[in-house]
């Protein structure tokens, strides 16, 4: 796997300042779903489009990991695979019966 064409930002030590301050700004909380765990600091204009804009706040924002790789994937023109999307869902459900439901299920 190559590197991603942004890397090199999220080393540099001013990206820490950066980060922290969209974090605080964004009430430690993603700006999609709300949740405030698994928390990432998103460029809204691609570091590999925009290197000049790397360590510019205001065009950063807080997202959970799931809605981060969401919006990443929506940039680079990734179609969800529904079948894929289906699975998930049905391991979810299965996770969260009761095992003697997934046991009178499979009998």
């Amino acid at each position: 796997m190559t590197a991603r064409p942004g890397r090199w930002a999220l080393k540099r030590k001013e990206w820490q300042a950066v980060r922290h301050a969209v974090l605080e700004r964004d009430n430690w909380s993603c700006q999609h779903c709300g949740e405030r765990r698994r928390l990432e600091v998103h460029h809204t204009k691609p570091v590999r489009d925009y290197p000049q804009h790397a360590f510019n706040p205001d065009l950063c924002l807080t997202l959970c990991a799931g809605c981060h790789t969401k919006e990443t994937n929506r940039e680079l023109g990734h179609v969800p695979d529904l079948k894929r999307q289906a699975w998930r869902v049905a391991v979810a459900e299965l996770a969260t019966k009761p095992i003697e439901q997934q046991e009178k299920t499979h009998a």
